[in-house]
């Protein structure tokens, strides 16, 4: 009676340190156990975004339907002066001395740009419009030279008179100055005859009235 009232307190004691042993291995192996891998992070790329397209340029500034400049050009031997006629899509330019020299001009006025050349193709001019004035450049054989004509009204402009083989030209600028030309009919030339404020001049001893060229059309 006495070996089974000692067998159960120590039963009883054996299972309560085996209980303790269990529940302090659970701890142990619960606390050294290798926490679960973070997950991965998935790494998007972005495609940069695509730069805008560069602004248009702005458009080409045109040339008044219809416009007069003139303007001075000095060169080695003298001044030259030079008028340019705009009428539409097409422009004529006449540049002289007043003495003898004297060139004509023609060609486009689109797009903005003057583009202009003598029958020989030995003179050229190439010019745009810059606020009220027509800039560019004048090229006769080897020479050139930069000019800038302020647009001008009436009186001022380029004004002809024709004649039997002849031709008179003068241009009037903004001052009512005016420099002009007449080929002969053998082609030679001379300084032109002068020019009244009413717009009529003196031919071999007879009084014409001659015409403000307002296009190519008007100079044959």
């Amino acid at each position: 009676m006495a070996k089974n009232r000692i067998r159960g307190p120590l039963a009883t004691l054996a299972a309560v340190v085996a209980l303790g042993g269990g529940l302090w291995w659970m701890n142990v192996s619960h606390d050294t156990a290798e926490p679960p891998a973070k997950p991965v992070a998935q790494s998007t790329t972005t495609a940069a975004p695509a730069p805008p397209p560069p602004p248009a340029p702005p458009p080409p500034v045109a040339f008044p339907a219809r416009a007069n400049y003139v303007g001075k050009i000095p060169t080695a031997v003298g001044v030259t002066t030079l008028e340019i006629t705009v009428s539409g899509s097409k422009a004529v330019a006449y540049a002289c001395d007043g003495n003898t020299f004297e060139v004509w001009l023609r060609g486009s006025a689109t797009n903005g740009v003057l583009s202009l050349a003598s029958k020989d193709g030995k003179s050229r001019l190439a010019g745009r419009p810059q606020g009220t004035t027509a800039v560019g450049n004048l090229s006769i054989g080897e020479k050139n030279w930069d000019f800038t004509t302020p647009q001008v009204t009436p009186p001022a402009g380029l004004y002809v008179y024709e004649f039997d083989g002849a031709r008179s030209s003068w241009i009037v600028d903004a001052n009512g100055g005016v420099t002009g030309v007449q080929q002969r009919a053998d082609g030679s030339t001379a300084p032109a005859p002068g020019l009244s404020t009413d717009g009529t001049a003196v031919l071999d001893g007879r009084t014409v009235t001659v015409t403000r060229v307002e296009d190519g059309e008007d100079v044959k």
